[in-house]
């Protein structure tokens, strides 16, 4: 859903933002250990392999195997799991300040506002990178204890500035 369909009638977007490239960044990196770890199966093997006693030279090369099949099916589901949601956040979240609310719209977690009159404190944490590629964390805090976190947000300053703007 576009953010516009979330706006009631009389108010206006004043400013919008979404997730950072820096996002799509990390899900081709963790594409590429994911393929990394699938295609070291021969490498693996290679390095387990050891002088076995006679007693268990019939079954362990066949358990050591089976052992180094089940990690590396482990590990690339898990960090192409991990790639695939960091590109869902990337295509999905939407944030919009209005003149009277903070808009968010995620795929995943719905959408929800909250009233900038609220809102207590805004804080920006770029990070080391951030601050250089222009990406961040924001941390927003309304007057009911409510904390929202938004990550990897592009211009955090920016969008930090336009709250206050709007309050």
């Amino acid at each position: 859903m576009s953010l516009n369909g979330l706006v009631f009638e009389g108010e206006e977007i004043l400013y919008r933002t979404g997730k950072h490239w820096v996002v799509l960044a990390k899900a081709v990196l963790l594409f590429v250990v994911a393929l990394v770890i699938w295609s070291s199966g021969p490498t693996l093997l290679s390095l387990a392999q050891f002088k076995v006693p006679d007693e268990l030279e019939k079954f362990l090369p066949k358990i050591i195997t089976v052992a180094v099949w089940l990690v590396r099916y482990v590990f690339f589901i898990l960090f192409t799991l991990l790639a695939l949601v960091r590109l869902f956040s990337f295509f999905t979240l939407r944030v919009g300040v209005t003149d009277r609310r903070l808009v968010c719209d995620d795929a995943l977690f719905g959408s929800f506002s909250l009233d900038i009159g609220k809102v207590e404190s805004v804080k920006c944490e770029p990070g080391l990178f951030g601050g250089l590629l222009g990406y961040g964390k924001v941390i927003l805090t309304a007057s009911s204890s409510q904390r929202l976190v938004l990550t990897n947000i592009r211009r955090p300053h920016t969008l930090e500035q336009e709250l206050f703007a709007a309050k």
